[in-house]
């Protein structure tokens, strides 16, 4: 072999180790937000809270619901707001109404609004939590404002009622009508106030008695 084929030869074997000591370049995969996908597997998933029920996230398989009252550190702050749901049990209907949180239940954790509620807010349930606006459940014991009761009144005399103000029942007027002329099937109810679905049919009622 001639010293120009040997020196070839030692060249391209100079060359091609040489290239193999270059480390070899990649294109890296687009971030995503699909899991497993340009992320590190071993890392925390992560994601928007997109409820505020409890606190949490949505609950799902990847997204389990956090626990009620996580942040022990949030407090209710000037001007949080109160969503109340008012369940009446007589007539199974609600409400909800939207209003400023009471004064005295402000700068108050989860828990210590959970104790303290029911002292201003008699048979509050708190149902969700943040700083800016709290939500409660009530189950009322007295029919919603569509209803008309009639009740015995402390005169001798029936009364109608009517839940105008969404928590408590009013005086709608006095009757002409003794308590005592109530059938004795229905003196109980009346006792605890009679629901009428509307004002025809207490009028009907009122009617056949005084007949």
């Amino acid at each position: 072999m001639s010293t120009l084929k040997r020196r070839i030869l030692i060249a391209g074997a100079l060359l091609a180790a040489l290239l193999c000591l270059v480390p070899a370049r990649t294109n890296a995969p687009a971030a995503t937000d699909e899991p497993g996908v340009g992320c590190d597997p071993a890392a925390p998933m992560t994601r928007t809270d997109t409820t505020r029920s409890n606190g949490g996230a949505t609950p799902g398989p990847d997204f389990p619901a956090r626990p009620a009252g996580a942040d022990l550190s949030a407090r209710t702050e000037a001007g949080c707001m109160l969503h109340r749901t008012m369940i009446y049990a007589p007539c199974g209907h609600s409400t909800q109404r939207r209003e400023a949180l009471d004064g005295r239940l402000i700068g108050l954790s989860h828990a210590a609004l959970e104790k303290e509620i029911g002292g201003v807010y008699p048979g509050a349930a708190v149902t969700a939590f943040d700083a800016k606006e709290v939500d409660v459940t009530m189950r009322m014991d007295i029919p919603c404002p569509l209803h008309w009761v009639l009740a015995a009144g402390e005169d001798g005399m029936l009364a109608v009622m009517q839940n105008r103000m969404g928590d408590c029942l009013s005086l709608v007027r006095t009757t002409d009508v003794p308590n005592d002329s109530v059938p004795e099937d229905d003196r109980d109810d009346v006792s605890r106030g009679k629901v009428f679905d509307d004002v025809q049919a207490l009028e009907g009622y009122l009617e056949s008695l005084s007949s």
